[in-house]
Protein backbone atom coordinates (compact mmCIF):
# COMPACT_ATOMS: atom_id res chain seq x y z
CA UNK A 1 0.00 0.00 0.00
CA UNK A 2 0.95 3.58 -1.08
CA UNK A 3 2.17 6.12 2.06
CA UNK A 4 -0.17 8.46 1.14
CA UNK A 5 -3.36 4.85 1.03
CA UNK A 6 -1.60 4.83 4.82
CA UNK A 7 -1.56 8.33 5.77
CA UNK A 8 -5.25 8.55 4.84
CA UNK A 9 -5.87 5.37 6.90
CA UNK A 10 -4.42 7.35 10.20
CA UNK A 11 -6.12 10.59 9.26
CA UNK A 12 -9.43 8.42 9.19
CA UNK A 13 -8.68 6.84 12.22
CA UNK A 14 -8.27 10.18 14.04
CA UNK A 15 -11.12 11.39 12.93
CA UNK A 16 -12.99 8.60 13.93
CA UNK A 17 -11.41 8.70 17.47
CA UNK A 18 -12.22 12.29 17.85
CA UNK A 19 -15.66 11.95 17.00
CA UNK A 20 -16.30 9.17 19.53
CA UNK A 21 -14.72 11.34 22.27
CA UNK A 22 -16.61 14.23 21.52
CA UNK A 23 -19.94 12.46 21.53
CA UNK A 24 -21.03 13.51 25.12
CA UNK A 25 -24.00 10.80 24.81
CA UNK A 26 -21.76 7.64 24.55
CA UNK A 27 -21.47 6.13 27.20
CA UNK A 28 -17.55 5.00 29.28
CA UNK A 29 -18.10 1.39 27.60
CA UNK A 30 -18.26 2.80 24.03
CA UNK A 31 -15.22 5.03 24.75
CA UNK A 32 -13.08 2.39 25.71
CA UNK A 33 -13.92 0.32 22.97
CA UNK A 34 -12.89 2.85 20.10
CA UNK A 35 -10.07 3.88 22.08
CA UNK A 36 -8.82 -0.11 22.23
CA UNK A 37 -9.64 0.00 18.45
CA UNK A 38 -7.95 2.60 17.53
CA UNK A 39 -5.01 1.41 19.42
CA UNK A 40 -5.16 -2.19 17.73
CA UNK A 41 -4.81 -0.39 14.46
CA UNK A 42 -2.06 1.68 15.62
CA UNK A 43 -0.21 -1.30 16.53
CA UNK A 44 -1.27 -3.08 13.39
CA UNK A 45 0.01 -0.33 11.25
CA UNK A 46 3.24 -0.41 13.30
CA UNK A 47 3.85 -3.78 13.08
CA UNK A 48 3.07 -3.99 9.39
CA UNK A 49 6.19 -1.00 8.77
CA UNK A 50 8.53 -3.04 11.13
CA UNK A 51 8.08 -6.20 9.29
CA UNK A 52 8.31 -4.37 5.97
CA UNK A 53 11.68 -2.20 7.42
CA UNK A 54 12.97 -5.40 8.28
CA UNK A 55 12.42 -7.55 4.67
CA UNK A 56 13.48 -4.27 2.90
CA UNK A 57 16.59 -4.45 4.86
CA UNK A 58 17.42 -7.75 4.63
CA UNK A 59 16.35 -7.88 0.54
CA UNK A 60 18.42 -4.23 0.15
CA UNK A 61 21.13 -5.38 2.38
CA UNK A 62 21.41 -8.21 0.06
CA UNK A 63 21.68 -6.61 -3.41
CA UNK A 64 23.83 -3.76 -1.87
CA UNK A 65 26.80 -6.48 -0.84
CA UNK A 66 25.57 -8.61 -4.39
CA UNK A 67 25.69 -5.56 -6.74
CA UNK A 68 29.09 -4.75 -6.64
CA UNK A 69 30.11 -8.34 -7.49
CA UNK A 70 27.54 -9.14 -9.76
CA UNK A 71 29.03 -6.02 -11.80
CA UNK A 72 32.28 -7.77 -11.70
CA UNK A 73 30.59 -10.86 -13.09
CA UNK A 74 29.29 -9.24 -15.98
CA UNK A 75 32.41 -7.24 -16.30
CA UNK A 76 34.60 -10.34 -16.12
CA UNK A 77 31.85 -12.01 -18.31
CA UNK A 78 32.02 -9.75 -20.72
CA UNK A 79 36.06 -9.40 -21.19
CA UNK A 80 35.81 -13.07 -21.71
CA UNK A 81 33.00 -12.52 -24.54
CA UNK A 82 34.88 -9.98 -26.05
CA UNK A 83 38.32 -12.19 -25.69
CA UNK A 84 36.75 -14.78 -28.05
CA UNK A 85 34.67 -12.77 -30.28
CA UNK A 86 37.78 -9.93 -30.77
CA UNK A 87 40.19 -13.49 -31.60
CA UNK A 88 37.97 -15.95 -33.48
CA UNK A 89 35.45 -15.03 -36.52
CA UNK A 90 32.15 -14.21 -35.83
CA UNK A 91 30.94 -17.17 -37.55
CA UNK A 92 32.77 -20.32 -35.18
CA UNK A 93 32.26 -18.19 -31.88
CA UNK A 94 28.28 -18.23 -32.97
CA UNK A 95 28.84 -21.97 -33.28
CA UNK A 96 30.69 -22.45 -29.72
CA UNK A 97 28.13 -19.66 -28.24
CA UNK A 98 25.01 -21.71 -29.81
CA UNK A 99 26.53 -25.20 -28.29
CA UNK A 100 26.85 -23.80 -25.28
CA UNK A 101 23.02 -22.64 -24.87
CA UNK A 102 21.68 -25.50 -26.02
CA UNK A 103 23.42 -27.22 -22.89
CA UNK A 104 22.33 -24.09 -20.99
CA UNK A 105 18.42 -25.40 -21.90
CA UNK A 106 19.14 -28.64 -20.65
CA UNK A 107 20.98 -26.92 -17.25
CA UNK A 108 17.80 -24.97 -16.35
CA UNK A 109 15.55 -27.82 -17.13
CA UNK A 110 17.37 -29.62 -14.25
CA UNK A 111 17.74 -27.09 -11.72
CA UNK A 112 13.96 -26.39 -11.83
CA UNK A 113 14.59 -29.66 -9.23
CA UNK A 114 16.79 -27.00 -7.16
CA UNK A 115 13.45 -24.51 -6.89
CA UNK A 116 12.41 -25.93 -3.29
CA UNK A 117 15.51 -24.89 -1.48
CA UNK A 118 14.99 -21.26 -0.90
CA UNK A 119 11.27 -22.38 -0.07
CA UNK A 120 12.00 -25.71 2.47
CA UNK A 121 15.67 -24.76 4.19
CA UNK A 122 15.04 -21.31 5.58
CA UNK A 123 11.82 -22.78 7.42
CA UNK A 124 13.70 -26.36 9.14
CA UNK A 125 13.86 -26.86 12.40
CA UNK A 126 17.09 -28.80 13.02
CA UNK A 127 20.29 -29.16 11.01
CA UNK A 128 19.36 -33.07 10.33
CA UNK A 129 16.34 -31.50 8.71
CA UNK A 130 18.11 -28.96 6.81
CA UNK A 131 21.32 -31.15 5.70
CA UNK A 132 18.92 -33.77 4.69
CA UNK A 133 16.51 -31.63 2.37
CA UNK A 134 20.14 -30.01 0.66
CA UNK A 135 21.20 -33.85 0.49
CA UNK A 136 18.32 -34.98 -1.03
CA UNK A 137 18.33 -32.02 -3.45
CA UNK A 138 21.40 -32.13 -4.50
CA UNK A 139 21.45 -35.92 -5.52
CA UNK A 140 18.41 -35.46 -7.32
CA UNK A 141 19.78 -32.46 -9.15
CA UNK A 142 23.11 -33.92 -10.28
CA UNK A 143 20.77 -37.62 -10.91
CA UNK A 144 18.42 -35.37 -13.82
CA UNK A 145 21.61 -33.44 -14.76
CA UNK A 146 23.35 -36.73 -15.78
CA UNK A 147 20.80 -38.41 -17.55
CA UNK A 148 20.19 -35.08 -19.56
CA UNK A 149 23.97 -34.35 -20.47
CA UNK A 150 24.13 -38.45 -21.27
CA UNK A 151 21.53 -37.76 -23.62
CA UNK A 152 22.95 -34.50 -25.56
CA UNK A 153 26.08 -36.58 -25.53
CA UNK A 154 24.57 -39.09 -27.53
CA UNK A 155 22.02 -37.26 -29.78
CA UNK A 156 25.26 -34.69 -31.04
CA UNK A 157 25.51 -35.99 -34.15
CA UNK A 158 22.14 -35.60 -35.43
CA UNK A 159 21.68 -32.24 -33.63
CA UNK A 160 24.42 -31.85 -36.39
CA UNK A 161 23.12 -32.98 -39.07
CA UNK A 162 19.25 -31.48 -38.35
CA UNK A 163 20.53 -28.03 -38.55
CA UNK A 164 23.03 -28.30 -41.24
CA UNK A 165 25.83 -27.21 -38.95
CA UNK A 166 29.05 -29.31 -39.31
CA UNK A 167 32.41 -29.59 -37.49
CA UNK A 168 33.17 -28.24 -34.79
CA UNK A 169 29.96 -27.95 -33.83
CA UNK A 170 29.21 -32.01 -32.78
CA UNK A 171 32.81 -31.68 -30.66
CA UNK A 172 31.18 -28.57 -28.39
CA UNK A 173 27.34 -30.18 -28.14
CA UNK A 174 29.55 -33.33 -26.89
CA UNK A 175 31.93 -31.69 -24.32
CA UNK A 176 29.31 -29.75 -23.32
CA UNK A 177 26.94 -32.63 -22.51
CA UNK A 178 29.68 -34.73 -20.71
CA UNK A 179 29.82 -31.32 -18.60
CA UNK A 180 26.58 -30.62 -17.67
CA UNK A 181 26.44 -32.51 -14.20
CA UNK A 182 29.64 -29.98 -12.96
CA UNK A 183 27.88 -27.74 -14.10
CA UNK A 184 24.76 -27.89 -12.58
CA UNK A 185 26.49 -28.66 -9.42
CA UNK A 186 28.14 -25.66 -9.17
CA UNK A 187 24.41 -23.85 -9.73
CA UNK A 188 23.48 -26.07 -6.93
CA UNK A 189 26.18 -24.73 -4.31
CA UNK A 190 24.80 -21.43 -5.31
CA UNK A 191 21.24 -22.00 -4.60
CA UNK A 192 22.77 -23.40 -0.88
CA UNK A 193 24.09 -20.42 -0.16
CA UNK A 194 20.96 -18.23 -1.57
CA UNK A 195 18.95 -20.22 0.45
CA UNK A 196 20.27 -19.75 3.68
CA UNK A 197 21.17 -15.80 2.71
CA UNK A 198 25.11 -16.13 3.14
CA UNK A 199 25.40 -12.93 0.84
CA UNK A 200 29.27 -12.61 1.07
CA UNK A 201 29.80 -16.40 0.68
CA UNK A 202 27.49 -16.70 -2.14
CA UNK A 203 29.25 -13.40 -4.12
CA UNK A 204 32.85 -14.86 -4.09
CA UNK A 205 31.73 -17.99 -5.32
CA UNK A 206 28.80 -17.72 -8.24
CA UNK A 207 30.00 -13.85 -9.00
CA UNK A 208 33.96 -13.61 -8.59
CA UNK A 209 35.66 -16.85 -8.44
CA UNK A 210 34.23 -18.40 -11.46
CA UNK A 211 33.68 -15.45 -13.82
CA UNK A 212 37.62 -15.61 -12.67
CA UNK A 213 38.44 -19.05 -13.92
CA UNK A 214 35.96 -18.53 -17.24
CA UNK A 215 37.92 -15.53 -18.07
CA UNK A 216 41.16 -17.64 -17.39
CA UNK A 217 40.19 -20.68 -19.41
CA UNK A 218 39.43 -17.94 -22.10
CA UNK A 219 42.60 -16.63 -21.64
CA UNK A 220 44.52 -20.12 -22.11
CA UNK A 221 42.41 -21.37 -25.02
CA UNK A 222 42.98 -18.05 -26.85
CA UNK A 223 46.94 -17.38 -26.31
CA UNK A 224 47.98 -21.30 -25.66
CA UNK A 225 46.05 -23.83 -27.66
CA UNK A 226 44.12 -21.24 -29.81
CA UNK A 227 41.37 -23.07 -30.16
CA UNK A 228 37.30 -22.96 -29.33
CA UNK A 229 37.22 -26.61 -28.56
CA UNK A 230 39.96 -26.27 -26.00
CA UNK A 231 37.84 -23.43 -23.83
CA UNK A 232 34.66 -25.37 -24.18
CA UNK A 233 36.92 -28.55 -22.78
CA UNK A 234 38.13 -25.86 -19.51
CA UNK A 235 34.77 -24.59 -18.88
CA UNK A 236 33.14 -27.40 -16.92
CA UNK A 237 36.36 -28.20 -16.29
CA UNK A 238 36.30 -25.02 -14.16
CA UNK A 239 32.72 -24.72 -12.92
CA UNK A 240 33.74 -28.20 -10.98
CA UNK A 241 36.29 -27.13 -9.25
CA UNK A 242 34.63 -23.91 -8.33
CA UNK A 243 31.53 -26.41 -6.91
CA UNK A 244 34.04 -28.08 -4.86
CA UNK A 245 35.42 -25.45 -3.21
CA UNK A 246 31.72 -24.32 -2.72
CA UNK A 247 31.15 -27.56 -0.90
CA UNK A 248 34.41 -27.31 1.04
CA UNK A 249 33.24 -24.00 2.59
CA UNK A 250 29.78 -25.11 3.24
CA UNK A 251 30.94 -28.23 5.32
CA UNK A 252 33.79 -26.64 7.28
CA UNK A 253 31.98 -23.23 7.96
CA UNK A 254 28.22 -23.95 7.97
CA UNK A 255 28.50 -27.92 9.14
CA UNK A 256 26.21 -29.20 6.29
CA UNK A 257 26.87 -32.47 6.38
CA UNK A 258 25.72 -35.51 3.86
CA UNK A 259 22.57 -36.81 5.50
CA UNK A 260 20.03 -39.57 4.18
CA UNK A 261 18.51 -40.80 7.09
CA UNK A 262 16.31 -38.14 9.48
CA UNK A 263 12.63 -38.81 11.05
CA UNK A 264 10.08 -38.36 9.39
CA UNK A 265 12.44 -38.59 6.01
CA UNK A 266 10.01 -40.36 3.55
CA UNK A 267 7.49 -37.43 4.66
CA UNK A 268 10.18 -34.75 3.95
CA UNK A 269 11.05 -36.00 0.98
CA UNK A 270 7.44 -36.75 -0.72
CA UNK A 271 6.96 -32.75 0.42
CA UNK A 272 9.96 -31.79 -1.79
CA UNK A 273 8.86 -33.43 -4.75
CA UNK A 274 6.15 -32.52 -4.53
CA UNK A 275 6.73 -29.03 -4.07
CA UNK A 276 9.17 -28.87 -7.23
CA UNK A 277 7.73 -31.64 -10.02
CA UNK A 278 5.29 -28.21 -11.21
CA UNK A 279 8.58 -26.14 -11.14
CA UNK A 280 10.58 -28.18 -13.11
CA UNK A 281 7.64 -29.19 -15.72
CA UNK A 282 7.16 -25.62 -15.73
CA UNK A 283 10.83 -25.10 -16.65
CA UNK A 284 9.86 -26.83 -20.14
CA UNK A 285 8.17 -23.51 -20.70
CA UNK A 286 9.81 -21.14 -19.04
CA UNK A 287 13.23 -22.02 -20.43
CA UNK A 288 11.83 -22.60 -23.68
CA UNK A 289 10.91 -18.94 -23.26
CA UNK A 290 14.44 -17.92 -22.60
CA UNK A 291 16.27 -19.87 -24.89
CA UNK A 292 13.89 -21.86 -27.22
CA UNK A 293 15.38 -18.82 -29.22
CA UNK A 294 18.78 -20.61 -29.70
CA UNK A 295 17.38 -24.08 -31.47
CA UNK A 296 15.49 -21.39 -33.79
CA UNK A 297 18.67 -20.18 -34.68
CA UNK A 298 20.10 -23.71 -35.06
CA UNK A 299 17.57 -24.67 -37.89
CA UNK A 300 16.67 -21.24 -39.67
CA UNK A 301 19.43 -18.88 -39.03
CA UNK A 302 23.50 -18.69 -39.35
CA UNK A 303 26.69 -19.27 -37.29
CA UNK A 304 27.01 -15.73 -37.27
CA UNK A 305 23.37 -14.97 -36.10
CA UNK A 306 23.71 -16.62 -33.47
CA UNK A 307 27.01 -15.05 -31.87
CA UNK A 308 25.24 -11.70 -32.50
CA UNK A 309 22.46 -13.05 -30.54
CA UNK A 310 24.13 -14.27 -27.92
CA UNK A 311 26.04 -11.03 -27.70
CA UNK A 312 22.65 -9.05 -27.65
CA UNK A 313 21.56 -10.92 -24.82
CA UNK A 314 24.98 -10.69 -22.87
CA UNK A 315 24.43 -6.67 -22.83
CA UNK A 316 20.68 -6.88 -22.43
CA UNK A 317 21.14 -8.55 -19.79
CA UNK A 318 23.14 -5.46 -18.40
CA UNK A 319 20.33 -3.58 -17.30
CA UNK A 320 19.09 -6.45 -15.02
CA UNK A 321 21.31 -5.51 -12.63
CA UNK A 322 19.05 -4.22 -9.98
CA UNK A 323 16.48 -7.11 -10.78
CA UNK A 324 19.39 -9.64 -9.87
CA UNK A 325 20.40 -7.87 -6.83
CA UNK A 326 16.94 -7.64 -5.49
CA UNK A 327 16.12 -11.50 -6.36
CA UNK A 328 19.16 -12.84 -4.68
CA UNK A 329 17.66 -13.03 -1.12
CA UNK A 330 14.06 -12.10 -1.69
CA UNK A 331 12.95 -15.34 -2.14
CA UNK A 332 13.65 -16.68 1.36
CA UNK A 333 11.99 -13.14 2.75
CA UNK A 334 9.02 -13.42 0.82
CA UNK A 335 8.42 -16.64 2.02
CA UNK A 336 8.77 -16.10 5.48
CA UNK A 337 6.38 -13.41 5.28
CA UNK A 338 3.77 -15.10 3.22
CA UNK A 339 4.28 -17.96 5.42
CA UNK A 340 3.50 -16.31 8.36
CA UNK A 341 0.90 -14.32 6.90
CA UNK A 342 1.73 -11.18 6.78
CA UNK A 343 0.07 -10.00 3.62
CA UNK A 344 -0.16 -6.11 3.75
CA UNK A 345 3.63 -6.56 4.41
CA UNK A 346 4.37 -8.25 1.78
CA UNK A 347 2.09 -5.98 -0.58
CA UNK A 348 4.13 -3.17 0.00
CA UNK A 349 7.43 -4.96 0.04
CA UNK A 350 6.75 -5.74 -3.39
CA UNK A 351 5.81 -2.04 -4.49
CA UNK A 352 8.91 -0.84 -2.97
CA UNK A 353 11.18 -3.31 -4.17
CA UNK A 354 9.69 -2.97 -7.85
CA UNK A 355 10.15 0.70 -7.75
CA UNK A 356 13.48 0.84 -6.96
CA UNK A 357 14.79 -1.74 -9.71
CA UNK A 358 12.61 0.46 -12.06
CA UNK A 359 14.68 3.26 -11.15
CA UNK A 360 18.12 1.51 -11.39
CA UNK A 361 17.06 -0.42 -14.65
CA UNK A 362 15.92 3.01 -16.21
CA UNK A 363 19.47 4.24 -15.52
CA UNK A 364 21.18 1.92 -17.21
CA UNK A 365 19.13 0.99 -20.07
CA UNK A 366 19.32 5.10 -21.48
CA UNK A 367 23.16 4.95 -22.45
CA UNK A 368 23.37 1.37 -23.57
CA UNK A 369 20.37 2.38 -26.44
CA UNK A 370 21.58 6.02 -27.07
CA UNK A 371 25.31 4.68 -26.99
CA UNK A 372 24.58 1.00 -29.11
CA UNK A 373 27.30 1.58 -31.26
CA UNK A 374 30.12 2.09 -29.01
CA UNK A 375 28.95 -0.81 -27.34
CA UNK A 376 28.89 -3.30 -30.13
CA UNK A 377 32.61 -2.01 -30.98
CA UNK A 378 33.62 -3.59 -27.80
CA UNK A 379 33.02 -6.84 -29.84
CA UNK A 380 34.30 -6.51 -33.13
CA UNK A 381 33.42 -4.76 -36.19
CA UNK A 382 31.06 -7.82 -37.30
CA UNK A 383 28.75 -6.77 -34.40
CA UNK A 384 28.54 -3.31 -35.10
CA UNK A 385 26.70 -3.78 -38.01
CA UNK A 386 23.88 -5.39 -35.71
CA UNK A 387 23.90 -2.34 -33.40
CA UNK A 388 20.44 -1.23 -34.43
CA UNK A 389 19.11 -4.30 -32.87
CA UNK A 390 20.58 -3.66 -29.43
CA UNK A 391 17.74 -1.46 -28.25
CA UNK A 392 15.55 -4.11 -29.15
CA UNK A 393 17.43 -6.71 -26.21
CA UNK A 394 17.38 -4.19 -23.56
CA UNK A 395 13.72 -3.01 -24.19
CA UNK A 396 12.88 -6.90 -23.44
CA UNK A 397 14.61 -6.57 -20.34
CA UNK A 398 12.96 -3.00 -19.41
CA UNK A 399 9.76 -4.78 -19.88
CA UNK A 400 11.24 -7.92 -17.64
CA UNK A 401 11.91 -6.18 -14.63
CA UNK A 402 9.69 -3.56 -14.78
CA UNK A 403 7.22 -6.09 -13.53
CA UNK A 404 9.89 -6.66 -10.57
CA UNK A 405 10.11 -10.16 -8.93
CA UNK A 406 6.70 -11.61 -10.01
CA UNK A 407 7.57 -15.00 -10.94
CA UNK A 408 9.73 -15.60 -7.43
CA UNK A 409 6.61 -14.18 -5.47
CA UNK A 410 4.28 -16.59 -7.20
CA UNK A 411 6.17 -19.03 -6.35
CA UNK A 412 7.00 -18.22 -3.07
CA UNK A 413 3.23 -18.09 -2.23
CA UNK A 414 2.75 -21.75 -3.27
CA UNK A 415 1.66 -20.85 -6.91
CA UNK A 416 3.78 -23.04 -8.87
CA UNK A 417 0.97 -24.40 -10.58
CA UNK A 418 -0.34 -21.12 -11.94
CA UNK A 419 3.06 -20.56 -12.91
CA UNK A 420 2.79 -23.61 -14.71
CA UNK A 421 -0.24 -22.96 -16.91
CA UNK A 422 1.11 -19.10 -17.35
CA UNK A 423 4.39 -20.06 -18.70
CA UNK A 424 2.95 -23.11 -20.89
CA UNK A 425 0.65 -20.45 -22.61
CA UNK A 426 3.43 -17.98 -22.79
CA UNK A 427 5.55 -21.16 -24.66
CA UNK A 428 2.54 -21.71 -27.23
CA UNK A 429 2.35 -18.30 -27.96
CA UNK A 430 5.95 -18.34 -28.57
CA UNK A 431 6.18 -20.99 -31.07
CA UNK A 432 3.50 -19.23 -32.90
CA UNK A 433 5.08 -15.63 -33.47
CA UNK A 434 8.85 -16.67 -33.39
CA UNK A 435 8.83 -19.43 -36.10
CA UNK A 436 7.10 -16.84 -38.90
CA UNK A 437 8.72 -14.09 -37.81
CA UNK A 438 12.15 -16.02 -37.68
CA UNK A 439 11.35 -17.07 -41.42
CA UNK A 440 10.16 -13.97 -42.60
CA UNK A 441 12.53 -11.72 -40.86
CA UNK A 442 15.38 -13.06 -40.05
CA UNK A 443 17.43 -12.07 -36.91
CA UNK A 444 15.50 -9.16 -37.11
CA UNK A 445 12.26 -11.33 -36.38
CA UNK A 446 13.97 -13.39 -33.66
CA UNK A 447 14.84 -9.84 -31.82
CA UNK A 448 11.34 -8.92 -32.30
CA UNK A 449 10.11 -12.08 -30.77
CA UNK A 450 12.43 -11.84 -27.66
CA UNK A 451 10.95 -8.47 -27.10
CA UNK A 452 7.40 -10.05 -27.69
CA UNK A 453 8.16 -12.97 -25.84
CA UNK A 454 9.37 -11.03 -22.28
CA UNK A 455 6.73 -8.13 -22.51
CA UNK A 456 3.99 -10.83 -22.56
CA UNK A 457 5.35 -13.15 -20.42
CA UNK A 458 5.80 -10.83 -17.68
CA UNK A 459 2.70 -9.00 -18.71
CA UNK A 460 0.39 -12.22 -18.12
CA UNK A 461 2.21 -13.14 -14.48
CA UNK A 462 1.56 -10.25 -12.85
CA UNK A 463 -2.12 -10.00 -13.79
CA UNK A 464 -2.02 -14.08 -12.74
CA UNK A 465 -0.02 -13.10 -9.53
CA UNK A 466 -2.75 -10.27 -8.79
CA UNK A 467 -5.65 -12.53 -9.56
CA UNK A 468 -4.45 -15.38 -6.98
CA UNK A 469 -2.81 -13.09 -4.36
CA UNK A 470 -3.80 -9.62 -4.79
CA UNK A 471 -0.18 -8.40 -5.32
CA UNK A 472 0.75 -6.52 -8.04
CA UNK A 473 4.10 -3.83 -8.39
CA UNK A 474 2.80 -0.83 -9.49
CA UNK A 475 1.92 2.58 -7.89
CA UNK A 476 2.02 6.42 -9.18
CA UNK A 477 5.53 6.13 -7.99
CA UNK A 478 6.76 4.09 -10.79
CA UNK A 479 6.09 7.22 -13.27
CA UNK A 480 8.81 9.14 -11.60
CA UNK A 481 11.75 7.00 -13.14
CA UNK A 482 10.12 7.63 -16.57
CA UNK A 483 9.97 11.85 -16.40
CA UNK A 484 13.52 11.69 -14.99
CA UNK A 485 14.50 9.78 -18.33
CA UNK A 486 13.68 12.50 -20.39
CA UNK A 487 16.22 15.14 -19.54
CA UNK A 488 18.49 11.99 -19.25
CA UNK A 489 18.15 10.96 -22.94
CA UNK A 490 18.09 14.26 -23.97
CA UNK A 491 21.75 15.06 -21.76
CA UNK A 492 23.35 11.68 -23.94
CA UNK A 493 21.45 12.88 -27.25
CA UNK A 494 23.20 15.74 -27.04
CA UNK A 495 27.04 14.70 -26.21
CA UNK A 496 26.38 12.33 -28.77
CA UNK A 497 25.92 15.01 -31.30
CA UNK A 498 28.84 17.43 -30.34
CA UNK A 499 31.53 14.82 -29.63
CA UNK A 500 33.41 12.01 -30.77
CA UNK A 501 32.52 8.40 -30.08
CA UNK A 502 33.65 7.15 -27.26
CA UNK A 503 34.11 10.96 -25.64
CA UNK A 504 30.54 11.00 -26.32
CA UNK A 505 29.72 8.03 -24.30
CA UNK A 506 31.74 8.83 -21.01
CA UNK A 507 30.38 12.75 -20.80
CA UNK A 508 26.88 12.27 -22.13
CA UNK A 509 26.45 8.96 -19.31
CA UNK A 510 28.14 10.91 -16.47
CA UNK A 511 26.12 14.12 -17.18
CA UNK A 512 22.87 12.36 -18.05
CA UNK A 513 22.66 10.63 -14.83
CA UNK A 514 23.44 13.68 -12.98
CA UNK A 515 20.36 14.92 -14.24
CA UNK A 516 18.36 11.71 -13.98
CA UNK A 517 19.45 11.78 -10.30
CA UNK A 518 18.48 15.46 -9.54
CA UNK A 519 14.77 15.04 -11.53
CA UNK A 520 14.12 11.99 -8.58
CA UNK A 521 15.39 13.92 -5.86
CA UNK A 522 13.07 16.74 -6.95
CA UNK A 523 10.19 14.57 -7.30
CA UNK A 524 11.04 13.13 -3.95
CA UNK A 525 11.04 9.50 -3.02
CA UNK A 526 8.33 6.97 -0.63
CA UNK A 527 8.81 7.10 3.07
CA UNK A 528 9.56 4.06 3.21
CA UNK A 529 12.53 4.09 0.49
CA UNK A 530 14.04 7.42 2.97
CA UNK A 531 13.74 5.51 6.21
CA UNK A 532 15.14 2.25 4.03
CA UNK A 533 18.22 4.40 2.61
CA UNK A 534 18.61 5.92 6.42
CA UNK A 535 18.65 2.38 7.78
CA UNK A 536 21.49 1.14 5.48
CA UNK A 537 23.36 4.31 5.75
CA UNK A 538 23.55 4.10 9.50
CA UNK A 539 24.28 0.06 9.18
CA UNK A 540 27.30 0.95 6.92
CA UNK A 541 28.53 3.93 9.25
CA UNK A 542 28.84 1.67 12.14
CA UNK A 543 30.30 -1.46 9.80
CA UNK A 544 33.04 1.07 8.72
CA UNK A 545 33.49 2.60 12.32
CA UNK A 546 34.20 -0.91 13.12
CA UNK A 547 36.55 -1.87 10.81
CA UNK A 548 38.74 1.27 11.57
CA UNK A 549 38.74 0.64 15.10
CA UNK A 550 39.93 -2.97 14.66
CA UNK A 551 42.46 -1.56 12.78
CA UNK A 552 43.19 0.98 15.12
CA UNK A 553 43.89 -1.61 17.56
CA UNK A 554 45.66 -3.96 15.70
CA UNK A 555 48.32 -1.03 14.92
Amino acid sequence: MDSGEETGERDAADGVADAVGSDAGSVATSDTDAGTETSDRYTERGSVDARLADALERVAHGAVVSTPSILVQRGLTLAFTAILTNTFAAGPYGLFALARRLQRFLRRLALGFGSGLSQFLPTTETAAERDAIATFATTLLLGVSTLFGAALYLASPAIATLTGKGAPFPLYLQVFGAGLPLTVGMFTVARLLRATEEVTALNAFQRVAFPLAQLAVGAVGVLLLGDLAGVAIGLPLAMGVVAVGGLVWLIRSRGFRPRVRVPDGDAIRRRYVGYTTPLFLSGFATTTQRLGFYPLIAVFLSGTAGGVFAVGVLVGSLVRLPLMGVNQFIPPVAAALNDDGHREALSRLYHVTSRLVLVGVTGLSVPVIVYRESVMALFGPTFVRYAPLLPGFVLAQFLACAAGSVGILLRMTDHQRALLVTNTAITLFLAVTAIPLTIEFGLAGLVASYLLMLGVNNGLEVAVLYRVEGLQPFTRAHLKPLAAAVPFTLVALGARTILPQYPAAVAGTLLGLGAYVAVLLALGFDPAERRLLATLADRYRQAIRAVAVRGGGAE
